[in-house]
């Protein structure tokens, strides 16, 4: 029954998460000879008949964000470096010495007298 005719359905429905865009456009190619008759037959068949027409597919794109928490270790060492500073003072100490010199005197000796 459709064998001569040519159905191109060409379907975009674009999102962002919120707003969709459709756009579709159907191009319906038919011969001449036939194109009263078949559209007299699917009027038929859809209102005597009661046979739903297959429509084209529509193909959703919805693109989602997701946001995935990745934790990264960050080291940081803190190193602590203590500075001894020794600081050298001088101040005088006072000391006191004595010294005792002997100073003999010889007036003569014992072997001047034999």
């Amino acid at each position: 029954m459709f064998d001569q005719n040519n159905f191109d359905f060409d379907s975009t429905v674009m999102g962002n998460n919120n707003v969709v865009d459709n756009d579709m456009n159907v191009d319906i190619n038919m011969n001449q000879e036939n194109a009263g008759m078949g559209m007299n037959m699917n009027m038929n068949m859809h209102a005597g008949m009661g046979c739903p027409v297959q429509e084209g597919v529509q193909q959703k794109c919805i693109h989602k964000t997701i946001v995935h928490e990745v934790p990264h270790v960050c080291p940081i060492h803190t190193r602590i470096i203590n500075h001894h500073v020794f600081k050298h003072t001088y101040r005088p100490q006072y000391t006191c010495s004595e010294e005792n010199v002997v100073s003999n005197v010889q007036c003569g000796s014992c072997c001047q007298f034999r």
